[in-house]
């Protein structure tokens, strides 16, 4: 098998090219020990299987400052490893000199390399041509020039990878006899070191431009004791670089003088106008946030009612069939098949979330959200990429946490993951329109408004806690290249969404099973041993846990006759949506408002309800944009009976607001757990997880507390709210201004 690596520029088509190589056959993992993701493909061509890695986009195989990302890293080991038989090398030919720079290092290697000169057809566009074989014949290894795009040059390409050059000579810069006899030098202290002829040749430069991961203290020594001209080597070697990458471009590239300008150009007049990139930048997080809850929601009751009645009702009317006893049917279908469908149910929604991502990306209007909202960032410690995995929380917190990834230092994507779950996702959305149908007739808008703005804030507050303890350090400064825009092909789009959603659904699921067997369990299995046929039962174990551990809950104003709201809250950890169920369940029991009829297995009515809920609720898109909280709440399963019976077991107003105050906050679904996991580590999802219960127990017991004792002075829950929003805000002034003395203090003192 032929192992070939691609490597190349941010933003230079390397995944496009990785697609149409590899087609269908590829897989999406992690590197090993981080969370890089690592995309492996493979290929037959002519008879030869061949085995394709797409590395993460990088300018430069230098890692020459301390803030080295995760993806500059992985790129630079998995390259200078030597262990690949061949490096396609993707350039973009519109910015060919600054692409090169990067060609150039790789090509010191020795190993093969096959230069894919992609965007021909863009630089064409822009008046710019490129002698194709004088550019092979200056850099000593084919070029290709190649469309990705529309797969044109892809034959070309294979049938380079089918004649590679056996013996390969490292690429040579220009440079005095003092500079290399000093990287003589180097190398001899290398191979005395261990390493081979060749690695030392190509490590003895990386060390002399300064990188920081192999620049021991022996090495550090000897390049102090070198002369003023010798010691800057990095600079020199930099320079020699660019010398020679311009002489070669200057002879294979020309431009027309009379190039008009290119739509790239025209769009962004407008796009990063001072006025206008602010509205523009809201209207696009806006578009997303209603495509990934609306039109990605309007499928989620066909996965929930299909994968319910396949796997949870289907599963335990078979069980019955056969007169399985109680225990396996809690087991399989309560448990397991709950699960399945607990996870399945997530896949519309989250899908959504990465569609309208990935077309935001291939488009190229990422890069420039990321430059607009960039200094509003940066003034809490965070770089502009963060604004965008926190909008898409809105949708869903694990596609935010998961878009993460595309922040450069590991540092900024920790407190991305860790921020991103305070942001209100659409099941919480769910809870608020059923607790304000019951509790805020009026003004119910501006509750939800408010809870929206308490999860911003204090995801805001965790990222400066976690900044003054844990995660030190200064947010890395923003340096991007804003690529040309692209018409996003729909059938890449779909393989990108498809490839991460599969990813998601293996590792999250993993951990979703095992904590719905556990809880389904509990929720299904009464104390005496029988099977519940509702969705929750007041007998059940996990009834029976809430009624004990209810008066925990108590400063925050659930009494204990309030036991379903501590059911709600706990399976609320499975998925937040499954708070509403549960509370309809449950208190239609408690208050006996009506009779639960007996369930009666019918595969094809469950079926045909899933089927036909998808034009329903795409034909309720038009109520759902215009307002909705409305909208939620109607398709809540909660009937008016319910409303009453919650308005009897909570304490008014003040006791309601608390508890969504503790739904905001509390603990992240399983889904949210999982996914931290897997971006961070097991530590910081446990952190979460803890930080995350005390801060919603504090709130909420903290404003029952307090509403209560103002309640007695006659005060609303109005005013009590604006006080809270008052104070935080001070607190925030007081904390900045303290943060501005420290740095004029720290100018002056300089």
């Amino acid at each position: 098998m032929t192992h070939v690596l691609l490597v190349g520029n941010p933003n230079c088509g390397k995944t496009t090219l990785f697609n149409a190589l590899t087609g269908d056959n590829q897989r999406i993992g992690n590197w090993p020990g981080v969370t890089v993701e690592k995309k492996t493909g493979e290929f037959l061509l002519a008879g030869q299987r061949i085995s394709i890695t797409d590395l993460p986009g990088v300018y430069s195989l230098v890692a020459n400052a301390d803030g080295v990302s995760q993806d500059e890293r992985i790129a630079a080991q998995a390259v200078v490893s030597m262990q690949a038989d061949c490096i396609i090398n993707v350039i973009d030919a519109c910015h060919l000199e600054r692409h090169l720079y990067l060609t150039s290092q790789i090509l010191e290697l020795g190993t093969p390399v096959i230069l894919a000169l992609n965007m021909m057809d863009i630089a064409q566009q822009r008046g710019i041509t490129i002698d194709i074989n004088a550019l092979s014949q200056r850099l000593g290894c084919p070029v290709v020039a190649i469309q990705a795009h529309k797969m044109v040059g892809i034959p070309l390409l294979k049938q380079a990878l089918t004649q590679l050059p056996q013996d390969i000579e490292p690429w040579t810069l220009p440079l005095s006899k003092p500079i290399q006899e000093t990287l003589i030098a180097l190398e001899r202290q290398l191979i005395q070191e261990g390493y081979s002829q060749s690695l030392a040749y190509y490590q003895a430069r990386r060390i002399a431009e300064g990188d920081v991961l192999l620049l021991g203290q022996a090495l550090s020594k000897n390049l102090a004791s070198l002369n003023p001209e010798e010691a800057n080597l990095d600079i020199l070697l930099a320079d020699a670089r660019y010398q020679k990458i311009h002489e070669i471009v200057t002879a294979v590239q020309k431009k027309r003088s009379d190039a008009s300008e290119h739509f790239t150009a025209k769009v962004d007049r407008v796009v990063l106008h001072r006025f206008w990139a602010l509205p523009i930048f809201f209207a696009m997080m806006y578009l997303m946030f209603l495509f990934a809850i609306n039109i990605g929601g309007a499928f989620q009751d066909f996965f929930d009612i299909s994968t319910d009645t396949l796997f949870v009702q289907g599963t335990a009317w078979l069980l019955e069939q056969i007169h399985a006893p109680n225990w396996l049917i809690a087991l399989l279908a309560n448990g397991v098949g709950k699960g399945i469908n607990t996870t399945l149910t997530f896949i519309p929604v989250i899908a959504a979330m990465f569609f309208f991502l990935s077309l935001l990306e291939t488009s190229g209007y990422m890069a420039r959200a990321a430059f607009v909202v960039d200094k509003a960032m940066r003034a809490l410690g965070l770089p502009g990429k963060s604004f965008v995995p926190m909008i898409v929380g809105f949708g869903c917190n694990v596609p935010a946490i998961m878009a993460a990834r595309t922040l450069d230092s590991e540092r900024d994507r920790l407190l991305t993951v860790m921020m991103s779950p305070f942001m209100s996702c659409s099941a919480r959305l769910a809870i608020y329109a059923v607790f304000v149908a019951a509790f805020f007739p009026s003004g119910g808008q501006n509750i939800v408004f408010s809870l929206y703005i308490i999860g911003i804030l204090m995801a805001v507050l965790t990222g400066f806690i976690l900044r003054k303890s844990t995660l030190k350090g200064h947010a890395s400064p923003l340096i991007l290249e804003l690529p040309a825009y692209h018409k996003p092909a729909l059938k890449r789009l779909i393989k990108e969404t498809s490839l991460r959603l599969r990813f998601f659904v293996l590792r999250a699921g993993k951990l979703i099973l095992p904590v719905c067997v556990l809880l389904g369990g509990l929720n299904a299995i009464t104390l005496d041993g029988g099977i519940n046929s509702g969705e929750a039962s007041p007998q059940s174990l996990l009834s029976v846990m809430a009624q004990w551990i209810t008066p925990f809950f108590a400063p925050m104003g659930i009494h204990q006759d309030n036991w379903p709201a501590t059911v709600g809250l706990l399976t609320g950890m499975l998925a937040k949506e499954v708070v509403v169920g549960t509370l309809n369940s449950l208190y239609a029991q408690v208050g006996h408002v009506g009779e639960v009829a007996a369930a009666h297995f019918d595969l094809w009515a469950g079926i045909k309800a899933a089927f036909w809920s998808i034009p329903e609720n795409l034909s309720q898109l038009g109520s759902a944009l215009a307002n909705p909280v409305l909208a939620s709440a109607a398709d809540s399963p909660v009937s008016q009976s319910v409303y009453g019976v919650m308005a009897q077991r909570f304490d008014g107003q003040i006791g309601a607001f608390a508890y969504l105050l503790f739904v905001l906050l509390y603990i992240p679904c399983v889904s949210t757990m999982a996914v931290i996991r897997q971006e961070a580590n097991r530590k910081l999802m446990w952190f979460s997880v803890i930080w995350s219960f005390v801060v919603a127990y504090m709130a909420a017991v903290l404003f029952y507390q307090a509403a209560k004792w103002v309640q007695s002075s006659g005060l609303s829950i109005s005013w009590i709210t604006g006080s809270l929003f008052v104070l935080f805000f001070m607190i925030v002034i007081h904390i900045s201004k303290k943060r501005s003395m420290r740095r004029a203090n720290a100018a002056a003192n300089t």
